[in-house]
Formats: C-alpha cells, sequence, structure tokens
C-alpha cells in the first residue's frame, strides 16, 4: 500500500506501522496504517492506492509537465512526483527557509527539483509557467487568500491543473457542539487503555489556537469558495477527517495495526465518520479537488494507474461468509464486528454480495464485547 494525504513517498510499503510512525509525527492522527487505507479508499476508491499517482493518471497532461509544489514541506511530494517520467521539471516552495533547506539537502541527488522560499501571502509567482500546481495541507494557513489565488492562477498556463489536497473545515478548528459530542461518545465508547489518557476532548479555544500556531486553518472554511469562484472545478472527493483528526489526535499510536481486535475497533471508527459525512450529518473537513483555469478546455490524461503495492494481495475471504448480518447495522460495520474476533487479519478483505445474501439467513446479535457494542449501538443512534 502507498501512504495517501502526502505523508509518505509513493510506492513505500507501509503496511508495519513501525515504518512510518516516526516521519507521520507531525499529523499523527494518520499515523496508523489503518487510517491510511481509509484515506486512500476515500480519495481513490480503493484502499491500496494513494492519493497523488491515482490523480496524477487523470489530471498530469502531457510528456514534459512542469509542476509547481506550494508548501512543500521538507520536500516528500516533489521528490515522490519527480520519480515519473512524464514530470521534467518541479519548482517547490515553503515560506519556512529551515523547511527548505532541509528538503534541499534530501533531495541534493535529484536535478529535475528546484526550491525557493515563498510567501504565499505576498510573494509574486512567475507567470504563465506551470502545467501542474500541487497545494498540500498549505492554502488553510495561508492569511491573504485573494492574494494566494491570484498569483496560482497567474502561475497557471491557459490549461494547466491545480491538484488541492486539504483541510477546509471550521476556521481556528472551532467545530460545531454537534461533532464535539458525537467524538466524544465515540472516545468514551473506546477501552481506557486505546483511549488513554483522554477522557473526553475539548475544543480548543481561538486564543490557544493561535498562542500555538497563528496560521493554523486561518481562514479555511473559506477555501471551497475561493476554488470556485477562480477555477472550474472538475472533480472533488470528500476525504472525511472531521472526527478522525481530533478524536486520534496523540492516541492513534494506540491502536496496534497487527492486532486484528484493536485495528477493528479503528476501522470501525473510520467507517463511522464516512457514513456520517456521506450522510450530511456532519460536514467533511478534508477535501481532493482537481481545478482548471476558466476557459480551458483540454481532456483529462489517460495515464495507467502504478501497480499496486505487494501487501494488496493478502486478501482474506469476506467475513459474512462464517456470520450472520446484525439487524439494523450497515454490513461494512458488521463485517468489522466479525473481523475483531479473529486472531489475525488480512490486510484486505472481500465484500461479497452472496456472502450478504447468505449472512441474512443466520442473523446475530451485536458482539458481546463492550467497546464493539458501543461504537455500533452510537452508529446506529446517529444515523437515525
Amino acid at each position: 500500500m502507498t501512504l495517501p494525504c502526502g505523508h509518505g513517498e509513493l510506492g513505500q510499503t507501509v503496511w508495519n506501522d513501525a515504518q512510518f510512525t516516526q516521519r507521520l509525527a507531525h499529523a499523527n492522527w494518520m499515523a496508523n496504517t489503518a487510517v491510511l487505507m481509509y484515506l486512500n479508499e476515500r480519495a481513490t476508491g480503493d484502499p491500496a492506492r494513494d492519493w497523488l499517482s491515482s490523480w496524477a493518471h487523470r489530471w498530469f497532461v502531457g510528456d514534459d509537465v512542469r509542476v509547481l509544489v506550494l508548501g512543500c514541506g521538507e520536500g516528500w511530494l516533489e521528490r515522490a512526483i519527480a520519480q515519473w517520467p512524464f514530470v521534467s521539471r518541479i519548482d517547490a516552495v515553503d515560506f519556512a527557509e529551515h523547511a527548505i533547506a532541509r528538503a534541499r539537502e534530501l533531495a541534493r541527488d535529484i536535478p529535475k527539483i528546484h526550491y525557493g522560499v515563498v510567501d504565499l501571502n505576498r510573494d509574486v509567482l512567475e507567470a504563465n509557467t506551470y502545467d501542474v500546481v500541487v497545494a498540500h495541507s498549505v492554502l488553510h494557513h495561508v492569511q491573504n487568500l485573494e492574494h494566494a489565488y491570484a498569483q496560482i492562477e497567474r502561475a497557471m498556463k491557459p490549461n494547466a491543473t491545480l491538484v488541492i489536497n486539504e483541510y477546509v473545515g471550521p476556521n481556528r478548528f472551532q467545530y460545531s457542539d454537534d461533532v464535539l459530542a458525537i467524538m466524544n461518545a465515540l472516545l468514551r465508547c473506546l477501552p481506557r487503555e486505546l483511549r488513554a489518557p483522554y477522557e473526553t476532548r475539548p475544543r480548543p479555544t481561538i486564543d490557544e489556537m493561535i498562542a500555538n500556531d497563528p496560521t493554523e486553518a486561518v481562514r479555511a472554511e473559506e477555501l471551497i469558495a475561493f476554488t470556485n469562484r477562480v477555477f472550474d472545478v472538475r472533480e472533488q472527493k470528500n476525504i472525511g477527517g472531521t472526527l478522525l483528526q481530533h478524536l486520534l489526535y496523540d492516541i492513534v499510536q494506540n491502536f496496534r495495526f497487527d492486532n486484528a481486535y484493536e485495528r477493528s475497533l479503528l476501522d470501525i471508527l473510520c467507517t463511522i465518520e464516512a457514513m456520517l459525512v456521506d450522510s450530511g450529518r456532519i460536514p467533511c473537513d478534508f477535501v481532493l479537488m482537481a481545478a482548471r483555469k476558466r476557459g480551458s478546455n483540454v481532456e483529462r490524461a489517460n495515464r495507467p494507474l502504478p501497480p499496486r503495492a505487494e501487501g494488496a494481495n493478502d486478501i482474506e475471504r469476506d467475513p459474512l461468509w462464517s456470520s450472520g448480518i446484525i439487524d439494523y447495522v450497515p454490513l461494512r460495520l458488521t463485517r468489522l464486528a466479525r473481523l475483531a474476533t479473529q486472531p489475525r487479519r488480512a490486510n484486505l478483505f472481500h465484500e461479497s454480495k452472496l456472502a450478504e445474501v447468505a449472512a441474512r439467513l443466520r442473523r446475530k446479535s451485536v458482539p458481546d464485547d463492550p467497546a464493539i457494542r458501543c461504537l455500533i449501538e452510537t452508529a446506529v443512534r446517529l444515523a437515525r
């Protein structure tokens, strides 16, 4: 499997948490393979395919592509893109000089990557230069969106593509009382050792957010409207993250991917969030978008998808073959409840229509495990 949402390099196998937890420390709600698989599936429809390479096969048009990476940090994204032969040059920028210095050192043997220090709030980008602009987890830190969007449009060629992977939730993380209540209801369902040290999650105050990082989510909730106002949005995926980024912060490392029970609990949390986002019960705080300049008539690319990682071949049969459905419970949650009882889980599992038919003949009650029962009952209650 490959990492989604920009926290690892394409093609890197991450079926083992220990390989990448440290490199995800700055966004640690994602620092678990199960969460990454969930985000992959939301972005691409496949838990074993990352967003970047999957979207590149549609939106990186041409065989001599020049790319601008905004907010590059220490440079994982441009190093990944540099592997693709159809990309000829990458300019990567960030406002943090120390991050640029580190990225430049890590890419010292990759001649197609070039770095610069740029503040999107005030600096000017080179006009009519890029075929693709990628903004990953940077725009929600920009105060002067008017200037930033004007410069992004200026930098793009007439038929260029803007790819955005961003937090678009409430400014300064001031999410609603409803979201806070759902988050804490789910947290209370978890075994104490998995939610420790937290009993509840408080919502951060605006003063706390500013003291920690004055740029964090400063105008995040305006990003979708800005993008639609300036560009022609061709594709959008609602990734999720509304509950998980706060619920799992500082505790996601408690859930071991190689422990069937703990992984299933985490999968159930992901599934509940997806259900609530897709039904409109809660908003979606992270989106993936592809946009073009107004008037662009270029077609999408049609590149073959890269091969799936070897770990994607570790698949088990549908757990419903040996289980019954649980009344009033979504089938994905029923499957995960069954998987939690196994001594080992494969990386992936089938979801068979025939297994669903067979399972309907063997109705079962919610499992006795208190955490699973609580999570499922909470999910059913929230879905009403």
